[in-house]
């Protein structure tokens, strides 16, 4: 399989990177991303392709999809004003080592109901770029030096 053009590696690097920092950076990062967002899409990936080759093509299209999946992601801590990934309450059961658990999972109906809108969002743009993904098989990103 042909490598992934140039113009496909350095926007996936940079969603990765987007990604990390979202999950593991300062919290201040997201705050901004999100305060930025209130203006229109941060990513602005509707019209990124490349057209250079069919596997090009593929690429672009997962790109988009990752970076919609990025901006749902973003939506999601603007509704709820914490990140469900990142923040996980500690249980300590017997027996158990120390799992954590969303602030989701302690929601009264009412309010659980009107943050399902944007959690399936969520689970619907991850799902697209799983499968996304498979149809690309392996992905040959070069080296992560």
């Amino acid at each position: 399989m042909p490598p992934i053009q140039i113009v496909n590696q350095v926007a996936l690097k940079t969603l990765i990177v987007i990604h990390r920092t979202l999950r593991e950076g300062d919290t201040t990062f997201r705050e901004e991303l999100v305060n930025f967002q209130q203006r229109g899409r941060v990513l602005q990936l509707a019209n990124f392709k490349d057209d250079s080759s069919p596997i090009g093509w593929d690429c672009s299209v997962w790109v988009r999809t990752y970076g919609l999946f990025l901006e749902e992601r973003l939506e999601c801590f603007r509704v709820f004003k914490y990140d469900i990934e990142a923040e996980k309450i500690p249980t300590f059961a017997q027996g158990q080592e120390n799992k954590g658990y969303s602030r989701t999972r302690d929601l009264q109906s009412e309010e659980l109901l009107k943050q399902l809108p944007a959690l399936q969002q969520l689970l619907y743009r991850l799902m697209g770029c799983r499968l996304r993904l498979q149809t690309l098989f392996i992905l040959p990103l070069g080296n992560y030096h």
